[in-house]
């Protein structure tokens, strides 16, 4: 980078911040010439009630996203161990209880597997809930 290209920079962002200094001025002005007084006492409840709403609105929804991410959190791990114990049942060693029962491998091969399927619905809907916690958030904004 040049010199010449440096300067410039360097010039633009002061241009660039004085221009934006005096529009905010200008914004300042039109708002204290457009507003009496007694309009202003008005207005400032009224937005501090509206933002105390809104961060209200957004704990709220934050407490949904926590409770739903925790939720879906404990079911996938559920439906990991399942899916893992199903998997490994075959070199699984039940020494006593495969002697005595019968088919207790299949048995719980298709037990482990309803498992799953309850964790597989548990999680989509612990994922719904997620996301209608973050399109109730955005819906406030």
């Amino acid at each position: 980078m040049t010199t010449q290209d440096s300067s410039s920079i360097s010039s633009f962002s002061t241009v660039s911040s004085s221009v934006t200094e005096q529009n905010e001025s200008k914004l300042r002005s039109l708002a204290l010439n457009n507003s009496s007084p007694s309009m202003t006492r008005l207005w400032r409840p009224a937005a501090q009630r509206n933002l105390k709403n809104q961060w209200l609105k957004l704990v709220s929804q934050n407490q949904q996203w926590a409770k739903a991410s925790s939720s879906g959190r404990s079911h996938l791990t559920s439906l990991v161990n399942s899916y893992l114990s199903q998997r490994y049942m075959g070199t699984m060693d039940l020494g006593v209880l495969s002697n005595n029962m019968p088919n207790i491998q299949q048995r719980a091969c298709q037990k482990l597997a309803r498992q799953q399927e309850l964790h597989r619905r548990n999680l989509f809907s612990c994922y719904k809930d997620l996301f209608n916690a973050m399109l109730c958030e955005r819906a406030s904004w």
